[in-house]
């Protein structure tokens, strides 16, 4: 199965031709989840804010679709 990902902010350093319009597209195999996506970009799933799949928010144990979106963010700090 292909899903599309995008990272903000810093997440996207590791991955030298990143391309944030386009975006990266990355196979799993069927049945995989957010967390197992996490893993295999290895990201730490404790350094991730927020996760959008399609549009909506989603957990470690979501289970990724055919084609979705996904949005990964970066914990916000500030003071």
């Amino acid at each position: 199965m292909e899903v599309n990902v995008k990272l903000y902010g810093t997440l996207n350093r590791p991955f030298d031709d990143y391309d944030h319009n386009a975006g990266l597209g990355v196979s799993m195999v069927q049945g995989a989840t957010l967390q197992h996506l996490l893993f295999h970009l290895n990201l730490n799933p404790k350094g991730i804010g927020m996760v959008f799949m399609d549009g909506g928010p989603v957990k470690l144990e979501t289970l990724l679709k055919e084609g979705a979106r996904i949005k990964i963010f970066q914990p916000i700090f500030g003071g």
